[in-house]
């Protein structure tokens, strides 16, 4: 069982949100200030700042809302849910929907209270759940501030060489079909959780200046990471999609898309160790092909449209789309990985102190 800053920083939160309450409000139960520290815990900073000032704006609206259906309609069961379904209605009128649970807890709270002072337990309820909200955003914004680009790192580290094997393997047909549809949800997944990261970093509040210019440049490089990422999957997903097809293809034709995929993926492989600092920033420029290469190899994949578009028993558009949508994949592929590798270059030529020694 692993257990995490995050979720250490949640239970720091409702302890001294428990105690502050206690301690500013001593007649009262610090139920409702445990609550909101529970249900404002954000995933980064300045998520937390965000939602610091919706959920407290929210929570005042939900205690007005409840006393007034207190003194006109009273506290009958009832009138505790038109209350609430009064309260969600303003709240999303005001874009504050996304904040809405908190305060219809409180809402719930002053409304099924039998304190003798309506006022004053109302008044208790909100300041309480503020405690909350307050106490949860700070232990979050100063104590072990999350760290998505590391994490972003090792994991595109990871997938991307994952992705390398796998492709090579599709290429090589070495993998049964249905392993590698897993194998593909997979990659699907782990590109969704590392386009949330990147999110993530680039919501993230960071001091000082200095270190906020440097993760800024490093975004950029993420950015075009994520990019080829995305691309691979989308290559390897056409592979996968169309593989009747690459396999009907003329022996020669595969050799050529296997040596051409063959020189990008060890592009991508050695783009990986640059940015790591194993390989020089001026290294990695042996992808560029000539132009009679290029010729040759464009030819070669019209010529197999056409051949395909002249059997008699093709079925046209699976057969003839699928090698379209194979070479575009192969052509984004190698867009984005010599978009990567010049950016890499610029990078690391200007800014090679800031350059991540983590094991890869």
């Amino acid at each position: 069982m692993r257990i995490g800053a995050r979720v250490l920083k949640t239970g720091l939160a409702i302890t001294l949100s428990i105690f502050l309450s206690i301690f500013l409000i001593p007649e009262n139960s610090a139920v409702m200030a445990a609550i909101a520290a529970v249900t404002t815990t954000a995933p980064t900073v300045k998520k937390s700042f965000e939602m610091f000032n919706r959920r407290i704006l929210a929570n005042i609206i939900g205690g007005v809302v409840a006393v007034l259906v207190l003194m006109i309609l009273g506290n009958h069961p009832i009138m505790v849910g038109v209350a609430a379904v009064f309260l969600i209605s303003i709240l999303n009128i005001l874009n504050l929907g996304d904040v809405l649970t908190l305060a219809v807890i409180t809402l719930v709270a002053i409304m099924s209270s039998d304190a003798n002072d309506l006022y004053l337990s109302a008044f208790y309820r909100v300041i309480e759940t503020i405690i909350g909200v307050t106490v949860s955003f700070l232990v979050n914004s100063l104590i072990y501030p999350p760290r998505y680009d590391e994490k972003f790192y090792d994991m595109v580290i990871e997938l991307n060489n994952e992705l390398i094997v796998l492709m090579r393997a599709a290429l090589r047909k070495n993998i049964p079909f249905t392993i590698m549809e897993k194998d593909l949800s997979w990659a699907h997944r782990a590109s969704a959780e590392l386009n949330d990261l990147f999110d993530m970093i680039h919501e993230e509040v960071i001091f000082p200046r200095s270190k906020r210019i440097q993760i800024g440049r490093k975004l950029v490089i993420y950015r075009h990471f994520l990019a080829t990422t995305q691309a691979c999957v989308h290559l390897l997903e056409m592979f996968h999609k169309h593989d009747h097809v690459y396999k009907t293809f003329p022996k020669d034709l595969q050799i050529l898309v296997r040596e051409r995929l063959e020189l990008l993926l060890n592009g991508h492989e050695q783009i990986l160790l640059k940015f790591h600092g194993r390989i020089p920033a001026e290294q990695v420029n042996f992808m560029a092909v000539d132009k009679n290469y290029r010729h040759n190899y464009i030819q070669q994949f019209y010529h197999q449209m056409l051949t395909e578009l002249e059997r008699d028993d093709a079925v046209y558009d699976a057969e003839i789309n699928g090698i379209a949508h194979m070479m575009s994949a192969i052509y984004l592929y190698e867009e984005k990985i010599y978009a990567l590798n010049h950016i890499m270059t610029i990078y690391r030529q200007r800014y090679d102190q800031e350059v991540t020694h983590n094991k890869v």
